[in-house]
């Protein structure tokens, strides 16, 4: 049995690194874990665009989102090379069924526990005071880089988007 190339950890890039964050509408199990880990090192590993090869890494946080981080500064990621990750990420959310791609919920932390919701559940728990803008986090999803991910992944509701969901 071959060994599976390991990415780099994400720990090591750089802050300009750029990220991709997936948010699993299920936590993952230790076994759909090992899985989308040997999926995504398979795949990392050989990923080139223009026939550069591409330093990239991935981590699942919080066992339900899955980042994915390719150092620019190395070799730009391209439409293609985006395209054939974003190919493999939709294989990976067809087969679990983790709703990946659906940015119309949000993750935020209820105590130590993270929940999820749509977006419009999400504007009517603001409206109806069951979460507030200052003490609810929220997991932004949009963040574009490594940096951005380490301080603006969790933050309060009202310095993310999603206080324009507030009345």
């Amino acid at each position: 049995m071959a060994l599976t190339e390991k990415t780099p950890d994400i720990s090591s890039f750089e802050d300009h690194t750029r990220v991709w964050v997936f948010q699993s509408s299920k936590v993952l199990t230790d076994v759909d874990q090992l899985e989308i880990s040997s999926i995504l090192d398979d795949f990392l590993v050989k990923w080139a665009a223009h026939g550069a090869d591409l330093y990239a890494g991935f981590e699942i946080r919080f066992d339900r989102f899955i980042v994915i981080a390719v150092d620019e500064h190395r070799a730009p990621a391209t439409g293609c090379s985006i395209d054939s990750m974003m190919k493999v990420v939709q294989q990976i959310d067809q087969h679990y069924k983790l709703d990946l791609l659906n940015r119309m919920k949000v993750a935020y932390r209820h105590g130590e526990e993270i929940m999820e919701a749509n977006v419009n559940k999400f504007t009517q728990l603001l409206a109806n005071g069951e979460l507030n803008e200052n003490t609810t986090i929220v997991f932004n999803n949009v963040v574009q880089n490594k940096g951005d991910l380490d301080a603006q992944w969790e933050i309060p509701v009202k310095n993310s988007w999603c206080v324009n969901l507030m009345s």
